[in-house]
């Protein structure tokens, strides 16, 4: 997770966050660093020398009461499959909720940029989803459809969407309404088979693995559910391929279609045996991953290079020439993801 300041200016929200953290006998927090993220959140030390990490899901916020709701359930629980953060408590009236601060840790984005992401670590990653999804699924676990992809948007976006999207964020839509198979493709994605349902984290990505020693934790749990196990897979595919993708223009120059295509394998190819290691840890821990698995794993791969874009696009005039190259890459994933499942790593 990505630190983008130190400081914080909100002093309403900074008493909200301190009012809890009174109730919890742990007391105001001191100086806060603050990171990138859907939600407002605070980390650092309280006065009693508690390391936390606060986030706050506003009230009224889109779907922030189901989400709230979400973690609420799943905290009040003793449903434990996997290691997470610690919660230490929350204020459902103001949708701030208080957790132990792992550290000194590095998350897989981290570990990733530094170049220390070994198939040993994709391997204990790969064996922590798999024990998720083997888990039961708890009564209180939510069962709706996730909100990506998004369905309705793919027809024609809402009013407010639009008047509120910047240029990339339009152009982006564009190419996707625009483009009949593509969609066609996408909507399978919200319709698993019905046998295939297990728990899911819902919105897997790098920097929610949090590695401290020999143990993994994974955080963010906001779109826990009861949904497609391919969709976790997948997006840890697709979070590598989006980095090899992008990483083309790291290389300098302009290149054509060719170099772009060249690049983007060799880039490919280096991180490639760490999907691998991911997914031979992950068959060999699960007990019966159904037999559409890789297939649908794979069209979610595809779909990544969307999500991640349209999360990117915001405040951005255009979209980057190595942008469209990752939709288009995603486009050819989604279209035939049994002809690319081996190629990403995904190896029946």
């Amino acid at each position: 997770m990505a630190e983008i300041g130190s400081s914080d200016t909100n002093t309403a929200e900074r008493e909200i966050v301190d009012s809890l953290l009174a109730k919890l006998g742990l007391g105001a927090l001191g100086s806060v660093r603050t990171y990138r993220g859907r939600h407002r959140n605070w980390a650092g030390t309280t006065v009693s020398g508690t390391e936390v990490f606060v986030k706050r899901i506003a009230p009224g916020s889109p779907g922030g009461a189901r989400t709230l709701g979400r973690l609420i359930a799943l905290e009040s629980s003793d449903w434990a499959p996997v290691p997470r953060p610690r919660c230490l408590g929350w204020d459902a009236d103001t949708g701030v909720l208080a957790y132990e601060l792992v550290a000194p840790v590095r998350d897989g984005r981290r570990l990733a940029d530094d170049g220390d992401f070994d198939e040993a670590t994709a391997g204990r990653l790969g064996r922590l989803v798999a024990r998720l999804h083997d888990a039961p699924c708890p009564p209180w676990l939510d069962s709706s459809c996730p909100p990506l992809p998004p369905l309705e948007e793919l027809e024609s976006l809402p009013v407010e969407v639009y008047r509120n999207a910047c240029a990339a964020e339009l152009e982006l839509w564009r190419l996707l309404q625009g483009d009949e198979a593509l969609t066609a493709a996408i909507r399978p994605l919200c319709t698993p088979p019905e046998a295939a349902l297990t728990p899911v984290h819902g919105d897997l990505r790098l920097d929610q693995f949090v590695i401290g020693g020999s143990e993994v934790r994974l955080t963010d749990w906001d779109e826990l559910r009861r949904g497609d196990p391919a969709r976790d897979v997948g997006a840890f595919v697709g979070e590598w391929l989006f980095r090899s993708t992008l990483g083309i223009a790291a290389a300098g120059g302009t290149p054509g279609h060719e170099e772009t295509v060249a690049r983007g394998a060799a880039r490919f190819g280096q991180v490639r045996p760490l999907i691998a290691a991911f997914w031979r840890a992950y068959r060999k821990e699960r007990r019966e991953p159904d037999a559409d698995l890789v297939r649908r794993s794979a069209a979610f791969a595809g779909w990544h290079q969307f999500d991640r874009l349209l999360a990117g696009a915001e405040k951005q005039s255009r979209l980057l020439p190595v942008e469209r190259a990752a939709a288009g890459i995603g486009r050819a994933v989604l279209l035939a993801p049994d002809r690319f499942a081996t190629t990403l790593g995904l190896a029946a």
